[in-house]
């Protein structure tokens, strides 16, 4: 049983594990508000003031989409949430969602349990929502990604893609050039409740692209135009988030090695030349289980999904006021470039890797987590 409030050796341990335990918000079981005017006073310290209209309407509109979200994504079959949370008139005051998710009384703790799944979908809704994506859309886009469309051509003679057409060694022909379809708020939203990690400001893929090359030495040489052309300014790469499951960097540094000595001697390398040294080192290598990847492990997309990958941040440059109070308003925003060869990618279409079942396996953990359940 916990200490009353008034006793000096009281602690909250769930408040605790958040603010220094490293604990997620939405993991914890319960709130421990004891009366509206506490409710009011967590709400303003969130950052809503209860009586302020425009504030009030947001909680409504974002309550709403809460509890569309979890019935329409999250609920099992025979699952229902109770009237008197899920409908405004029933519920009366936001405050009594509050009160509600804080309840210790034996009757109550179904409907605590219900009222701490709404709060959890809110909370991340709310992040979601005021993410600088939602203000600067167009800029962020045009930025972003005008440099790298204007940088891909049409190779007429071949009706294919090509990326820099004047490089060393010929123009990188492209398989596929892929915008990510922007993530939907609903989308955002149960990423961010399905990995404990993850908060709005560290959707890191919310805008990115995918380039599928012939071959995978092409893949190698997309990264190096990349930062070459200055497309990417690799000192902005997030290092932590790079990922490279597609071929070990030493291997292939090595055979580029090996490579450049016989060209250093007059010899002639060819691009079948190049990936069959690069398949039989990379043969040796697996016998002797030295090949070495830099996996950045995902419970969703498993093991068996290969390509170069890596989160570079923009800076951006918005205009913003009138007249001579006119600025720059400058920030970072992460984006992510996916590059892969053309038979790596079609590998990653299918089995346990397809979209349908990532989204599936990324669905189920999102509701275990609203619904204050252990994964399974």
């Amino acid at each position: 049983m916990d200490q009353p409030r008034t006793s000096p050796f009281h602690y909250d341990r769930q408040v605790l594990d958040c603010v220094i335990g490293g604990v997620s918000t939405i993991d914890i079981r319960m709130l421990h508000i004891q009366s509206e005017e506490e409710a009011v006073l967590f709400v303003q310290a969130y950052g809503y003031d209860l009586s302020n209209p425009d504030h009030l309407e947001q909680l409504w509109a974002t309550h709403r989409r809460a509890v569309s979200l979890i019935e329409e994504q999250l609920l099992e079959p025979g699952e229902q949430i109770p009237n008197e949370l899920r409908d405004p008139e029933g519920l009366g005051k936001l405050t009594n969602l509050l009160l509600a998710a804080s309840s210790r009384a034996g009757k109550d703790r179904e409907m605590q349990r219900w009222a701490c799944a709404i709060l959890r979908v809110m909370h991340v809704f709310v992040h979601s929502r005021h993410d600088l994506f939602g203000a600067f859309r167009d800029e962020i886009q045009a930025q972003i990604l005008k440099p790298l469309q204007d940088a891909i051509v049409a190779d007429d003679i071949a009706g294919s893609m090509m990326l820099a057409p004047n490089a060393v060694g010929g123009a990188i022909h492209l398989h596929k050039f892929e915008i990510k379809p922007f993530k939907t708020t609903a989308s955002s939203v149960i990423k961010l409740l399905a990995r404990p990690e993850r908060v709005a400001l560290t959707i890191l893929d919310k805008l990115g692209v995918r380039l599928v090359t012939r071959s995978l030495y092409d893949s190698f040489r997309v990264v190096r135009y990349l930062v070459e052309s200055n497309l990417v300014s690799f000192p902005h790469i997030m290092p932590d988030q790079s990922a490279n499951t597609l071929f070990p960097l030493n291997l292939f540094m090595e055979t580029m090695g090996n490579l450049e000595g016989e060209r250093l001697k007059g010899r002639e390398i060819t691009q079948d030349e190049i990936q069959e040294a690069l398949a039989r080192r990379l043969s040796e290598a697996e016998s002797a289980q030295a090949a070495q990847y830099l996996e950045k492990p995902n419970q969703f997309s498993g093991s068996e999904y290969r390509f170069l990958k890596f989160i570079n941040r923009k800076l951006i440059s918005v205009p913003i006021g009138d007249g001579e109070q006119r600025r720059a308003f400058r920030f970072f925003y992460p984006y992510e470039i996916q590059v892969m060869d053309q038979e790596t990618y079609a590998r990653n279409l299918m089995g346990p890797m397809a979209h349908d079942e990532y989204k599936a396996r990324q669905r189920k953990r999102a509701r275990d987590r609203v619904m204050g359940e252990s994964s399974s």
